[in-house]
């Protein structure tokens, strides 16, 4: 699962404080070395937040509602949020009425034909590997997380679907599938950490929304700060000296390349970070309140129950029982 991605942002002075674990942090995730041929499909319907998809060679299309990506080989897909999606071939998409091979995957991670038929074993091709031909030509690398944290949240904001081509993502990619064919005892720990890095790589290359990706200049410079040192009394004055902006200019853009105004930005990164913080360790809250910069617990309680409809003291109890 997502545990926390704090210093998603690669920049000077970054770092994981000693209650933020420094990324994503997946537990038991799903992975899976895909091979197919032909015409294909696969329908998603698992309801897991977040999925990774990595083109090894041949291409794919992933759809969802009315939007479509291509990706091809060396190329990852970034998949969004819970509803279904769709996972096709490049050469005709297959038809659910039996032209060409069509799966659909349910909850935990059930496998079926589009009649119903239940298909799980009969596809499995070795060592986390699955599929309608072992050497077929589109061969995928499959990660999947069942839940996402406050700050994966907040970082993957407004987008459902991206792909990314970066030479840094792939070869993380390439290490988690060489991987994912050996079986040990600490196997499944290695492939954790693995997609941990793979995930928060992609996250940053998210297209207009991960954390240091803007179209407006400076605007990214801002938004570093505020990660680098979430506890800090930024103003918006000061902000926009590090955007080089005037303080209309900054603000202007700053919402317009966010979606929020720069404070109501930084409010939502450091309830994000507590949120996380709460959920996944140990430390007091009067420690996490000095880490994202509220004046006192109570503060901080208030803002986070106006947030998340529940105390951080419920939280954390609901998720160490």
């Amino acid at each position: 699962m997502l545990d926390n991605a704090y210093a998603i942002v690669q920049s000077d002075g970054v770092r994981p404080d000693a209650f933020y674990p420094a990324g994503p942090r997946a537990r038991e995730a799903f992975i899976l070395r895909m091979g197919m041929e032909g015409q294909w499909g696969v329908e998603v319907r698992d309801r897991c937040p977040l999925t990774i998809v990595a083109v090894r060679s041949g291409s794919c299309m992933v759809k969802r509602g009315r939007k479509i990506v291509e990706a091809r080989q060396g190329q990852v897909v970034v998949i969004y949020g819970s509803s279904a999606f769709e996972v096709l071939s490049n050469n005709s998409c297959p038809r659910r009425d039996g032209a060409g091979s069509f799966y659909v995957i349910g909850p935990g991670q059930q496998c079926h034909e589009a009649s119903g038929l239940a298909v799980k074993q009969e596809l499995r091709q070795g060592v986390r590997a699955w599929g309608n031909a072992p050497d077929g030509a589109d061969q995928l690398l499959v990660g999947t997380f069942t839940t996402t944290s406050a700050v994966a949240d907040l970082v993957c904001e407004g987008t459902d679907l991206a792909v990314i081509d970066d030479e840094a993502v792939w070869q993380w990619a390439e290490l988690l599938a060489a991987q994912a064919q050996i079986l040990g005892a600490a196997q499944q720990v290695v492939l954790d950490r693995l997609l941990d890095i793979l995930v928060t790589c992609a996250l940053q290359c998210l297209p207009g929304v991960g954390v240091l990706s803007s179209a407006v200049p400076g605007i990214g410079e801002a938004v570093a700060a505020m990660w680098a040192e979430p506890a800090r009394a930024w103003s918006v004055a000061e902000l926009a000296r590090r955007a080089s902006m005037s303080r209309s200019a900054f603000s202007a853009a700053f919402r317009q390349a966010m979606g929020a105004a720069p404070m109501g930005y930084l409010t939502r990164l450091r309830l994000a970070l507590a949120h996380d913080a709460v959920r996944s360790g140990n430390a007091p809250l009067s420690l996490i309140v000095r880490e994202v910069g509220y004046s006192s617990p109570f503060a901080l309680s208030a803002a986070f129950r106006r947030v998340y409809s529940v105390s951080p003291s419920a939280l954390r109890s609901a998720f160490s029982g």
